[in-house]
């Protein structure tokens, strides 16, 4: 099963279940859940989109979003980054019910992993 696009998801297991960073609109309360226990799932939060969820589409507000770290980074960081962005959640105007919040790997994004590259005499 898939994340259903037009659903606002109200419970922050479902994110870490259907792997829904990015597509997944969550309330306001889910997203902070997800955002206080992402680290210790191994997870960095590195952008929150606010907006408005209504009738199963998403507007989304140009005063809303944050940029959090970019990984690598360690499990302190992670979590100082990570309560960051469950504040910035919390502080936005609560007209705005609905955040699509992207993660990343503490240990860093799969596409930037380097492999060792053989020595050049």
């Amino acid at each position: 099963m898939g994340v259903d696009r037009s659903k606002l998801y109200e419970n922050a297991q479902d994110f870490f279940n259907l792997q829904g960073g990015v597509v997944m609109k969550l309330s306001r309360d889910a997203a902070i859940d997800v955002c206080r226990s992402a680290a210790t799932r191994g997870l960095l939060v590195v952008m929150i989109e606010g907006g408005i969820s209504r009738g199963g589409t998403f507007e989304a507000r140009l005063d809303a979003i944050w940029k959090g770290g970019d990984p690598p980074v360690d499990n302190e960081l992670a979590e100082q980054n990570n309560l960051l962005a469950a504040n910035f959640i919390h502080s936005q105007c609560k007209a705005y019910n609905a955040f699509i919040i992207t993660d990343a790997p503490l240990t860093g994004y799969r596409h930037r992993k380097r492999t060792a590259q053989p020595a050049v005499d």
